[in-house]
Formats: C-alpha cells, structure tokens, sequence
C-alpha cells in the first residue's frame, strides 16, 4: 500500500517533506536524484524503496536497515530527535510529539508530551548547566594553579641542569682522591707492618735455633713438643716468606732490617671519620638527590601534558569507592586497588576524558586486571560507580572538573537534534 504524501505535496513548493529536518527540506525542494536519476515527488515518501540509500523514504519505514534513513521528530517544546526508519510506523510512540506514527491507520492515537518533556529536559540542562559553570571555574582556578607549579618544576630541572656537571666533577676528583689517600695508607701500613713480621721470624728462627742446640746436647731423640714448634713455624714460614719478597722489593737495598719492631699507630678509643671519606660521602648524596629530584619532576612534568593541566588536582589524591563487598581505592598516577588486591598500576590517559590503570594482579589463569577511568563534568571529585563489565577488567566513572569543556554549554544552552546512537 502506498501513502499520498500531505496531498499538497505534488505541486506546493512549500510543503513540508514529512520526516526531513527544516535545514534538509531545500535538498528535496531542488528534486532528489539517486542511482543516477533523477525521483519524481510523487515518489517520496511513498512507502516504497526506490533508492539505495533510503533518501527517497524519510517519513516511511519502508527502507529499514539503511544507516543513513532517519526520520526526524520536531518535537515542538522539547529537544529535536532522529529516530531509525524500522521504528516509524511500528506502533510504538517514539516521538514525544507522536509524528513518527501519526499516519498508521492502525496505530494508537500518540499523545503529544512535549510540553511536559521539555520542561523535565529544561530542568536536567540547567542542573547542568550549573555544575558545568562551577566545574569550569574550579577547573580555570586549577590550571592555573598547575601552570605556575609546571613553570617552577622547569625552573627547578634548569637549576639542577646547570649545577650538576660541576657536581660530578667535584665528586670525580674526590673519589681519585680517596683512591690515591688509600693508596698511600697501605703503602704506609705495608712499611710499618714489615718490621714487625721481620722481627718475629727473627724471634721464631731463634727458638728454633735454641730447640735445637736443645737436641743436639741431649739424646737426639725429638719430642713431640719440638715437632709440633718445628711444624707450626714451617707453616707461617710459608705465608710470610712470599709477603716479605713482595713487601722487601718496594724497599731501597741499602735499608737495613731494624734489630727492633716499630710500635704499631695507638687504635684512638673514638675514631673519628676520614673528612675526605665523609666529604665524598656527602658529595655522594648531593648528586644522587639532585638526579632524583630531576627524574621525579621529569615524570611529573610528563604525566601531566599542557591539555591535562585541569586534572592536576589528582596528584598525591586517592578517591575510594565503597560497595557491600569492597573498598575500592583509585590513587591517580600511582595505583588502584580492591581492598588489598591491585587493580592496576597508572599508565596514561588514553583521550581527554579517559585513562587506563594497567598491569594489576593476575586473574587465575589470567588476564592481568585493569581499570579504565572515565571522566564526567563536575564541580566535585567523587567516584560514581565502579563494576567489573568484563572479567578482570573494571569501569570506573569519576566526577572531576578537568573532564569540564567549555563547549559543553553552547550545546546545554542550545541542544541540538539527538541521534540514535547517543541513547545507546
């Protein structure tokens, strides 16, 4: 069956095209060509498919399926609507003023509600509208904030980029230093140990030498005791032999054997720290702690871009989120976990209004767990909802002022028409 189009289409110039938005009524009143001819009026709208893209049916849903055919709701007193060509005629109310099905002969009467509807949607936009002004201001007052800590983190890293090579110089010649001071005290321990180790061979040859005078003028028998005396000095005989000809070549030829040891240095009851130990160590932790202090405010400086300036506020925040099972803890750029189990570890934001935790506790048999963070406008920092849509991967939704744009209110101010895919 085929519908007439509003009857004083064919020949009325300014008959509204049923089904086509007011800025798209020109294209039709100029003649629609499609599959390269060109569509009589009497055709449109006539309930039946004559070209490919669904163009030539706007009001009807005789071309479901087709992407691009939408039909258009004027909603009068409410927001402006696009709804698929399959739910025109269906029998079902979509549009609030009830044109989608205010032709079926069989369908019930639409009740036109978009008095009613309006003022509800008027009411959302201003609400909005509201929290958008407020998140816009919070979020101006953070950037700010954010802009001045960026600029003195710059500052800092150019401070500790000038002082550091001159830094590690210091610290270069100081540790050659410590080497050649070490060097010189174990040369020096060397030369005082020496004469100590030569007077003791000198004590153990002559006891030695006395054992066996000992022998010699009684029966020539060897006791035990000597053995045991012989072998001992035999033994140290074998270390000391190759320290002496290796501490003895350092040694001018002409230098003779003292007849007596040197007294050994007095161990002091406090010794006190080397100063050159102690000024390399603190020289050390001066340029460990400026490296340091570089790194973190290169990361800093990096988790934070120009265009994410409006999150600042997170640093060194966590947000928690409580359910009957769990308590749910979102560190920003640090962690976020569930209770005691690790969710992920912060990698990024992945768009201006999203950001991902990665690398969390393995599942059993895997994946590891994640979390992705979507941003709402808000004025607050709260946590809305968080769940678990796939296995081992959570959704987080948080109320933030940096997801605040300032487009958003041209568009709460003036909404335009809404497509089909936004109510999904």
């Amino acid at each position: 069956m085929r519908w007439t189009l509003l009857g004083a289409l064919v020949g009325s110039p300014a008959a509204m095209i049923r089904g086509v938005a007011p800025e798209m009524q020109g294209q039709y009143a100029q003649g629609l060509r499609c599959n390269g001819q060109e569509v009589a009026a009497s055709a449109i709208n006539d309930n039946y498919c004559d070209c490919e893209d669904g163009s030539d049916e706007p009001g009807t849903g005789a071309c479901s399926g087709q992407e691009g055919t939408l039909f258009h709701c004027a909603n009068v007193g409410s927001t402006p609507r696009l709804v698929y060509a399959s739910r025109v005629g269906d029998g079902i109310c979509d549009c609030c003023d009830g044109s989608d099905e205010d032709h079926q002969v069989t369908a019930a009467k639409c009740s036109n509600t978009c008095k009613e509807e309006g003022e509800r949607s008027r009411a959302e936009r201003e609400a909005k509208l509201k929290d958008l002004r407020a998140g816009l201001q919070v979020k101006t007052e953070t950037i700010s904030q954010a802009k001045q800590q960026k600029q003195e983190k710059e500052a800092e890293i150019h401070r500790i980029d000038q002082e550091l090579p001159a830094l590690e110089t210091k610290l270069t010649e100081l540790r050659q230093k410590k080497e050649e001071a070490d060097a010189e005290k174990m040369q020096a321990e060397c030369k005082t140990e020496l004469p100590r180790l030569r007077q003791r061979v000198k004590e153990l040859e002559e006891k030695v030498a006395s054992l066996e005078k000992d022998l010699v003028a009684g029966d020539g028998t060897t006791t035990t005791t000597t053995k045991k005396v012989v072998s001992e000095y035999a033994k140290w005989m074998e270390g000391a032999d190759a320290a002496m000809e290796e501490d003895m070549a350092d040694e001018d030829d002409g230098v003779e054997s003292p007849t007596a040891p040197a007294p050994a240095p007095p161990e002091p009851e406090n010794p006190s720290e080397d100063p050159l130990e102690k000024e390399l160590k603190e020289m050390e932790s001066q340029v460990k702690s400026h490296k340091d202090s570089k790194s973190r405010l290169k990361k800093e400086l990096d988790e934070l871009p120009e265009d994410k300036l409006g999150f600042a506020s997170l640093r060194d925040k966590c947000l928690e989120y409580k359910t009957s099972e769990y308590t749910y803890k979102l560190c920003f750029f640090q962690d976020a976990k569930q209770s005691h189990t690790r969710l992920g570890q912060w990698e990024r934001f992945t768009s201006p209004t999203e950001a991902i935790f990665k690398n969390g506790e393995m599942c059993f048999g895997g994946p590891a767990r994640s979390l992705t963070v979507t941003f709402q406008c808000g004025a607050t920092e709260e946590v809305l909802s968080l769940d678990e849509p796939s296995r081992c991967s959570y959704a987080a939704v948080v109320r933030h002022a940096g997801a605040c744009i300032e487009t958003m209110q041209q568009d709460l101010e003036s909404p335009r028409t809404r497509h089909p895919k936004e109510e999904l």
